[in-house]
């Protein structure tokens, strides 16, 4: 098993650290009262549950089951809220988490609800594949507003402070990818289509922003032909400034860190280091980061002290693990079935 220090913190990370600045992993309360508890959320697509955490103590876990059917793959987080989409279920979980309520918001019938993103307090988008387009809800008012077309099959959504950016599978009726992917660019205040990016990858699946402000667009490739790559993004001019191949059997998540190293993770060789400041992986494919002997990682992300979370997908049959690995040290905190996707958020304190 190979290790390294991981003390730098992740561009996302930083943002979370200044909104939960004030934190006390007791739930303290601070001069001008409750401060903000920074917390883990992982989605577990099997089990269709959140295993919800402090970070500051992971053994105070507890989760919080979203619906009775749906394949859902991703979920975002803001303030006190999370967002589910439920995959083949056409509707999204919106989740109260201070008090583990859940509601769900129907989007359009035969849409499908694949990808979420915040873009304010009140204001997700989610993606719609099986139409084409993406759904904007109100988290507030549980309300969803009118349709905007996009690309084809869109499967995952980052915000920006100006921008949503939607990621265009362009796959067939199959999930093959027909020809290379696509970002759709969308204004969220008139709703309107901004751009459209091309990509020189195929099938763009997950995406983050890096330390240098650049959009860093992990392409997952065809299953079987190990051609997952890298597309690097232009967020002001926008369009695609930069391509990089070499990152093996479908990859499928990305989270960046404070120093621009680019982790990856994939279910067929666990975590991919790329180095986007001199080029070149620290750890490839062929030679990854492997966490506590897990050949294997559905997702990765970074807390706001800079740890390292792979998500263990298992059998996805039974409950599996995160790892957390801190400088030379890791632990294992226990999940729910098939753990796909994860976010950091601040919960209380407002």
């Amino acid at each position: 098993m190979r290790s390294k220090r991981y003390h730098r913190l992740s561009a996302a990370a930083v943002t979370l650290a200044l909104l939960i600045s004030a934190c006390d992993d007791d739930g303290s309360t601070g001069p001008e009262g409750p401060v903000a508890i920074e917390t883990a959320v992982i989605l577990n697509s099997l089990d269709l549950s959140l295993t919800v955490f402090p970070v500051g103590s992971p053994q105070n876990r507890r989760a919080i089951g979203l619906a009775q059917a749906g394949s859902p793959v991703s979920v975002a987080v803001r303030n006190d809220i999370a967002v589910v989409p439920l995959g083949l279920l056409s509707a999204a979980a919106i989740v109260d988490l201070k008090a583990d309520g859940v509601t769900s918001v129907p989007l359009p019938e035969n849409s499908g609800a694949t990808g979420v993103a915040f873009f304010d307090d009140s204001t997700v988008y989610v993606g719609n594949p099986s139409r084409n387009t993406v759904t904007r809800i109100n988290v507030n008012r549980g309300t969803a507003e009118p349709e905007i077309e996009v690309g084809v099959f869109p499967q995952a959504i980052i915000a920006s402070r100006f921008w949503i950016f939607v990621l265009n599978g362009e796959l067939d009726a199959n999930y093959q990818p027909t020809r290379p992917g696509t970002i759709t660019v969308i204004d969220p205040k008139a709703d309107t289509v901004r751009a459209t990016i091309a990509l020189s990858g195929f099938n763009p699946s997950a995406a983050a922003f890096g330390p240098d402000q650049r959009l860093y667009v992990i392409n997952s490739g065809s299953f079987g032909q190990a051609d997952g790559s890298l597309s690097v993004v232009d967020p002001v001019a926008l369009v695609e400034v930069g391509h990089e191949p070499g990152f093996g059997e479908f990859p499928g998540d990305i989270a960046i860190d404070q120093s621009g190293f680019v982790h990856v993770s994939s279910f067929a060789y666990g975590i991919a280091v790329w180095n986007s400041v001199e080029g070149g992986f620290r750890f490839s494919p062929s030679d990854p980061l492997v966490l506590n002997g897990h050949a294997t990682s559905s997702g990765v992300g970074f807390d706001s002290a800079g740890r390292l979370y792979s998500l263990i997908p298992g059998d996805c049959i039974a409950p599996s693990v995160a790892v957390r690995a801190d400088n030379d040290l890791t632990e294992e905190i226990s999940v729910g079935v098939c753990p796909y996707d994860l976010a950091f958020t601040g919960v209380g304190g407002r």
